[in-house]
């Protein structure tokens, strides 16, 4: 963290006052119990398998009408701390194929998009190099959507702050006849007066000049049609988890601190945000980067409590790959004689509620595919 970087600063602030010191390992105790692993390596199942049936749904006539939801594992996207650009690669085709049904991966991003969408990327950069959306799978989408017609100037890459940006090795590239980088707070962008979140369900001490308003970025009320949401499978402090539902609504919005916290937990903002148009309605396909993903001290990098994880989530609802990745860090924390986070993650089931998505599996046509 940038001595200077006082939104991360905050962060860590709200994180420590929402986390049991009880329960907190610190660094030299998560090392123990990490060497107590073979090589150092933890292993969690994957997600799928931790289904109390222990079977994936078949992929039936019947399952048609449920909402399909991908697993894709890679065996060997980890070389030793280095990715394996080309098996990244063919994962991400074979768990796009899988999800649409299609013959190639070309097919099956134009079952997601049309040629004349203007598409936001919407990636999380938080947690620097290490722990943020990797480039490999914002590549890929690139890729994908150019070959469904979507030309490279109609593609836009964002988060709210440019210096999580240029920290996670995104650099700011604004020439309108390419594939564009930029974040909220870029000149000339910023947020929109007119379309707000407006809610006094939060902590007042910590509101943005004493505002119960929380503006949307002009990136989704202006510029783009559709919405890819490509968030990173990691534990939050003050949310359980940071996954689809928090890396789309607070990235969108300013004025989230105040959320934060005691009693609130980020609820019921994260879904009541979520549930505006300029975002729910534009919001067209999720895909959870489990490549390195975090259990603990969350959303921030700490090497001690990250783990190659080595697969991806894909689904277009949301909520359902909220309940994988809240699953997928309460069993790492199991492994890590942690206690589960759910009791911090009831925004997944407001979500719900809200009809953003389902929270119930039978509700889910499980497909997982393996590389």
């Amino acid at each position: 963290m940038k001595p200077h970087d006082t939104v991360i600063a905050n962060i860590i602030a709200d994180s420590e006052e929402a986390t049991d010191s009880k329960r907190s390992l610190n660094r030299r105790q998560f090392l123990t119990r990490l060497a107590a692993y073979s090589g150092g390596a933890l292993s969690t199942l994957p997600a799928f398998a931790q289904l109390s049936s222990g079977q994936l749904q078949p992929e039936t006539t019947g399952a048609a009408s449920l909402t399909p939801v991908v697993e894709a594992i890679g065996k060997e996207v980890w070389e030793n701390d280095q990715l394996n650009e080309d098996a990244v690669s063919e994962l991400m085709d074979q768990a796009m194929m899988k999800l649409t049904g299609r013959s190639s991966a070309k097919e099956a991003w134009r079952d997601i998009v049309l040629p004349d969408d203007v598409v936001g990327i919407k990636i999380n950069p938080l947690a620097g190099p290490e722990l943020s959306t990797h480039s490999i799978i914002v590549d890929k989408i690139v890729d994908g959507l150019y070959g469904a017609g979507v030309l490279r100037k109609q593609i836009i890459i964002w988060d709210r702050f440019e210096e999580h940006l240029l920290n996670a090795g995104y650099p700011i590239k604004r020439d309108e006849s390419d594939v564009q980088t930029f974040a909220s707070d870029t000149d000339g962008i910023g947020y929109d007066d007119e379309v707000y979140y407006e809610s006094e369900k939060d902590s007042l001490a910590r509101r943005e000049n004493e505002s119960i308003r929380s503006r949307y970025s002009r990136i989704v009320t202006e510029q783009v049609d559709v919405i890819i949401n490509v968030p990173v499978l990691k534990h939050h402090a003050m949310a359980g988890v940071s996954g689809c539902l928090k890396n789309l609504a607070f990235g969108s919005v300013d004025n989230t601190r105040r959320f934060h916290g005691k009693p609130i937990y980020c609820n019921p903002a994260i879904s009541e945000i979520l549930e505006h148009k300029v975002l729910k309605d534009k919001l067209t396909l999720n895909i959870v980067d489990g490549l390195l993903a975090s259990f603990d001290r969350g959303p921030t990098y700490h090497a001690e409590s990250t783990w190659q994880y080595g697969s991806l989530f894909i689904s277009a609802d949301p909520v359902i790959l909220d309940v994988l990745v809240l699953q997928t860090v309460n069993q790492k924390r199991e492994e890590m004689d942690l206690d589960s986070v759910s009791k911090f993650a009831n925004h997944i089931n407001t979500a719900s509620s809200l009809g953003l998505g389902t929270n119930t599996l039978d509700q889910a046509d499980l497909r997982q595919v393996e590389v």
